[in-house]
């Protein structure tokens, strides 16, 4: 068993919290308000990994400890994060992933937290189960989009140029963090990196299932809007249509109510996207998507 203090030091490079937070662009008030509570954990847990994971949703370990320590959940939520981010960089090192990578990836933590205090209006992070496959890097950040290896949808086929994928076949699948914009050389970027960093030779089929990939959005946003720019790299195989669509949360924040009327509309996205749901029943969704890529470019 390691010892207690190690949890607050990086095993490869021996850094501190201070600097993990800085390297991964967290606010300086989110490391002052749970590098105290952070502290408490690597003290009291001999393994904070384990202690999290003792619970599938994670939420008694969260409770008990934000009890006992007078705390909100989110920010335990957050201090376990940061402990457990700062110590992923061991594993990242013995599996030959380049620190860069492993940065990136940790910025997940980062993304979450600003969540956190724009939805919930306090310091903290709540999306454990999504940050337990940076921790592990079962996703990991490639530039401007993360990535990982997952099945081709079953029921599904798509052939292109002679290439053929199916149900069950092993393809790269994206995701898109919400902390900047979709530019779309920073995209393409992204995608030649994961064709590397999974070794693929050939061309390699990439998907990626997410409400930017909605059919629907083509038809309110503009021309020039770079959320088309990257539906335009996939061909859509499948689309799930949903009346008050649990994403809309993404572009309007979390809201009691879903009436276009009530929505807010501070950026062309959301003015567009209010106008075009009060005109077509409330109704969004999502878009499961494919192309074919080279190494370089898209569908060669």
């Amino acid at each position: 068993m390691e010892n207690r203090k190690n949890w607050l030091t990086d095993p490869v490079n021996g850094n501190g919290l201070s600097a993990f937070a800085a390297s991964i662009g967290l606010p300086d008030s989110y490391l002052k308000a749970a590098e105290p509570v952070a502290q408490i954990l690597a003290e009291r847990c001999p393994d904070p990994l384990e202690s999290f994971a003792e619970d599938p949703g994670n939420t008694a370990f969260i409770r008990t400890a934000a009890g006992e320590l007078g705390e909100e959940p989110d920010l335990v939520m957050l201090a376990g994060g940061l402990l457990l981010g700062l110590n992923a960089h061991k594993l990242y090192r013995e599996r030959g992933i380049d620190d860069g990578i492993y940065t990136a990836s940790m910025r997940e933590l980062t993304v979450w937290s600003k969540t956190c205090e724009r939805e919930r209006g306090h310091i903290g992070f709540y999306e454990w189960g999504w940050f337990v496959n940076f921790l592990d890097a079962s996703i990991v950040r490639l530039g401007r989009l993360e990535f990982h290896e997952v099945r081709f949808r079953d029921g599904l086929t798509w052939e292109k140029n002679g290439f053929t994928v199916k149900g069950g076949d092993l393809v790269i699948n994206m995701h898109i963090p919400e902390d900047g914009p979709l530019d779309p050389e920073a995209v393409q970027e992204s995608f030649r990196r994961a064709y590397r960093y999974f070794g693929r030779t050939g061309p390699a089929f990439f998907v990626c299932d997410s409400w930017l990939l909605w059919p629907g959005n083509y038809d309110f946003l503009g021309e020039d809007s770079r959320i088309r720019a990257f539906m335009d790299n996939f061909h859509i195989l499948a689309r799930h249509d949903v009346k008050n669509c649990g994403d809309l949360w993404r572009v309007f924040g979390h809201r009691d109510s879903w009436d276009p009327a009530g929505l807010p509309r501070n950026t062309e996205l959301q003015r567009r996207m209010a106008d075009y749901l009060a005109k077509n029943g409330n109704v969004t969704g999502s878009g499961y998507g494919v192309f074919l890529f080279d190494g370089e470019r898209i569908n060669p």
